[in-house]
């Protein structure tokens, strides 16, 4: 089977670039939003997201100028979105303010000369997703006055288009891109829609009043050294190895993500190991979306970093096992269920600590330190904007390494791994044994 050359300058070709303003300006007393101690303490870096349709039925009678047609359709639904999110539409003024002047998102209407088929099962699927980005932006650190939003179409010669977004980490989180997302699909699928709802917090959960400011962010992406391999878990051996360790930690039910993320940090800590006489000490960060946790809940539409984390720790081997990591990853999961996120938030006290003595977050006196988001029940694969759901939802490698993302498949209750480690670590990883059994 030939694969489009994903080196070749003739891959994809820009057809268009403009910047979609808000279609009302933003009101005098929005003009400047205040973002919160953990937002600063993010860089500016984008959180990517792609989405892949099959060959799309046009409205309309199909034209030579299918790709405009579809573009001006989504700049116009996006153009009445950004009404609502308006920082989306602004530019950073400093770490801690965007300024709402509606500057507008950069929006670009791409070709690429080869069908999605030879993307989606491309052997470097991580590196050919990545082409219905623009190029380098997915979690690149956002230069100084550039666009907080950037927006893609891509049409692939088979008919096929993909959707990609780029939005700033600086103003909110996974579950606030998704809000995002959303809000566009259904102002495109439905034009009539005259309001949507996302709720803008800025800085009155997570305030920096009590600290002194961040001047500059500290949280910076970094992909020169990782790659990202994709991984599925199938519905059948996901269940059975659920069922195994239910039985040997005594775990109640161990949800898909308790046991992926387990393996995963099992097999990631064995690779780096593999060329010392013993384990390397490694500490396992897991990042939380707290706003049903508040003692204050907020809704889901809520906008920010409304963010805290819980770790675990390994330091010998029998830390490793399965059965001990998931009963690990429980107690921290019904732990941070106890805590005030506000005044106890592990994400605000790891920041503060790590500023006081000039350090990452999390680092202390582990030799690795891992991190896992589970996306896991985001109903990334419902985002209609017309034409159905997508066939595959998409992030690229970033944003640093020793990271994992754990999506849901789109069939069944499997799960889909995006993991980020060092380039001279993966093989070893691939080659695990224990992990091969369980997605062959």
């Amino acid at each position: 089977m030939a694969f489009a050359s994903l080196s070749s300058p003739s891959l994809v070709s820009v057809c268009d670039k403009t910047f979609i303003k808000p279609s009302s300006l933003t009101p005098p007393t929005l003009k400047y939003h205040k973002l919160s101690y953990i937002d600063q303490f993010y860089s500016n870096m984008y959180i990517p997201l792609a989405f892949f349709y099959p060959k799309v039925q046009q409205r309309e009678e199909s034209t030579d100028n299918e790709l405009s047609q579809i573009a001006h359709l989504l700049q116009t639904s996006l153009s009445k979105t950004l009404v609502f999110y308006y920082p989306y539409a602004g530019k950073l003024r400093d770490n801690a303010t965007i300024d709402c002047n509606d500057m507008g998102a950069e929006f670009l209407s791409v070709r690429i000369n080869c069908t999605m088929f030879e993307i989606l099962n491309h052997p470097d699927a991580s590196q050919a997703e990545s082409i219905v980005f623009p190029k380098d932006l997915p979690w690149a650190n956002n230069y100084e006055g550039g666009n907080l939003l950037v927006a893609q179409v891509s049409k692939f010669d088979c008919g096929g288009i993909a959707i990609s977004v780029c939005l700033a980490h600086k103003i909110g989180d996974g579950t606030s891109a998704l809000n995002f997302v959303n809000d566009w699909s259904r102002m495109t699928l439905s034009p009539m829609t005259t309001t949507l709802s996302p709720k803008f917090v800025g800085d009155s959960i997570f305030s920096s009043n009590k600290y002194s400011p961040i001047i500059t962010p500290q949280m910076l992406s970094d992909v020169s050294e990782c790659v990202q391999k994709r991984i599925i878990f199938p519905t059948t051996k996901l269940d059975a190895l659920r069922a195994k360790v239910a039985a040997e930690s005594g775990v109640e039910n161990p949800t898909r993500a308790e046991v992926v993320s387990a393996l995963l940090f099992k097999c990631a800590i064995k690779a780096t190991s593999s060329t010392t006489t013993s384990m390397r000490p490694s500490k396992f960060v897991h990042l939380l979306n707290v706003r049903s946790m508040l003692k204050s809940r907020l809704p889901q539409s809520t906008i920010g970093n409304i963010l805290s984390s819980f770790t675990t720790t390994a330091t010998k081997e029998e830390d490793i096992e399965l059965p001990t990591l998931v009963r690990s990853l429980r107690k921290g999961v019904e732990e941070a269920h106890k805590k005030d996120h506000v005044e106890q938030n592990e994400m605000m006290l790891e920041v503060v600590e790590s500023m006081r003595k000039g350090k990452k977050p999390y680092d202390d006196d582990y030799e690795n330190v891992y991190s896992c988001c589970n996306l896991c029940k985001f109903p990334l694969y419902k985002v209609d904007f017309g034409w159905g759901k997508p066939e595959r939802v998409s992030l690229p490698n970033g944003p640093f390494k020793n990271f994992f993302f754990l999506n849901d498949y789109k069939i069944g209750e499997g799960v889909d791994a995006r993991v980020m480690l060092d380039k001279q670590h993966m093989s070893e990883f691939e080659r695990d044994e224990e992990l091969l059994d369980l997605i062959s």
